[in-house]
């Protein structure tokens, strides 16, 4: 049974999607953020990266898709973005899992041509509607795409 995972990472926290198949079948939609008594920057990121590499053991994934940042201009919270992103592909490299940073073009485009507003209906389909917010529907998005990516 194939299995990714679809990361968007944020300052403090990894917001992830579980699908497999068949189906795809939705296993998981969660986030781990650090705790509120954790205020060393270096301590966070150990603690993301512990967080991480458990995700990875639990879910098993074929795949791992994480939504990679574009910051405006490198704002601290643009830096703290990526360095939660980095924890990430760090833990899926310990783990021996595959990893891919994806830009959003990039997981619009596995599904529907370019054109206008082609990623705001694609978060608007069914499968991804159901999904009770953006976040989530992105994540799912990025771990469909990973999956029929793996099939391919």
């Amino acid at each position: 049974m194939a299995r990714a995972l679809g990361v968007i990472c944020d300052k403090k926290s990894i917001q992830y999607t579980s699908v497999a198949e068949p189906g795809p079948t939705v296993e998981v939609e969660s986030d781990v953020a650090v705790p509120a008594s954790v205020t060393n920057r270096a301590e966070q990121l150990a603690w993301l990266l512990d967080e991480a590499r458990e995700i990875v053991r639990r879910w098993k994934p074929d795949l791992i898709y994480v939504k990679r940042s574009l910051g405006g201009g490198m704002s601290q919270v643009s830096h703290e973005r990526y360095e939660v992103e980095a924890v990430v592909q760090v833990a899926a490299h310990r783990e021996g899992v595959p990893i891919e940073m994806k830009l959003t073009e990039q997981v619009r485009g596995s599904h529907v041509p370019k054109a206008k507003g082609a990623y705001d209906a694609l978060l608007k389909r069914s499968d991804v509607a159901e999904r009770s917010n953006v976040g989530k529907r992105e994540r799912y998005l990025y771990a469909v795409t990973a999956l029929k990516d793996l099939a391919a």
